[in-house]
């Protein structure tokens, strides 16, 4: 896939939005290109994830439209505990072939910030609660466009550590399909 390639982004909200575009950015995607659908009702109000799901269908038939094109459709969904992605997959599976990338963080997206910035590579595991820590409120202030930077030109730059979490393991997977 050359990165000329139009980029459509369907996340919950405006900082999953923001990180991915910068990362498409870095890596060499044109920013004109990059466009995106997100929760208008913002951040704190209505469900980002149920925004997505509610979109997914929509956006994979416009995929399907655009075949002539090369196109990207990056689908970002916090997993939270109702195993959306699952349910993603449910409604489509991905053709192996095909430039739809999904990329889920297991309880939010704040959950990688966390790892991208201290390195701990526990913010996946549940406590005794058999809950998972949510990093949202730590990282309200921050700049998602830091992290992306941060993940690209630090993190990744010599393949992703091993102790990195499982679901940015899976969205490096993910991108790797771009490559082939």
């Amino acid at each position: 896939m050359s990165n000329k390639a139009q980029v459509f982004i369907l996340c919950e909200d405006t900082v999953h939005y923001h990180f991915a575009r910068k990362y498409f950015q870095l890596l060499g995607f044109n920013n004109r290109k990059i466009r995106g659908k997100y929760n208008p009702r913002g951040r704190s109000v209505g469900s980002g994830a149920e925004y997505v799901k509610e979109n997914y269908e929509k956006e994979i038939k416009a995929f399907h439209s655009k075949s002539y094109l090369d196109y990207i459709l990056a689908v970002i969904i916090d997993n939270d505990t109702k195993d959306n992605a699952k349910n993603l997959y449910q409604k489509y599976m991905p053709l192996p072939n095909e430039t739809i990338l999904i990329f889920s963080p297991v309880r939010n997206i704040e959950s990688w910030f966390s790892y991208i910035d201290t390195g701990n590579f526990h913010v996946e595991e549940k406590d005794k609660q058999g809950n998972i820590t949510d990093y949202k409120s730590q990282y309200k202030n921050s700049k998602p466009t830091e992290f992306a930077k941060k993940l690209k030109n630090e993190i990744c730059i010599n393949g992703l550590p091993e102790n990195a979490p499982s679901s940015l393991r899976c969205a490096c997977d993910e991108l790797n399909r771009l490559k082939n």
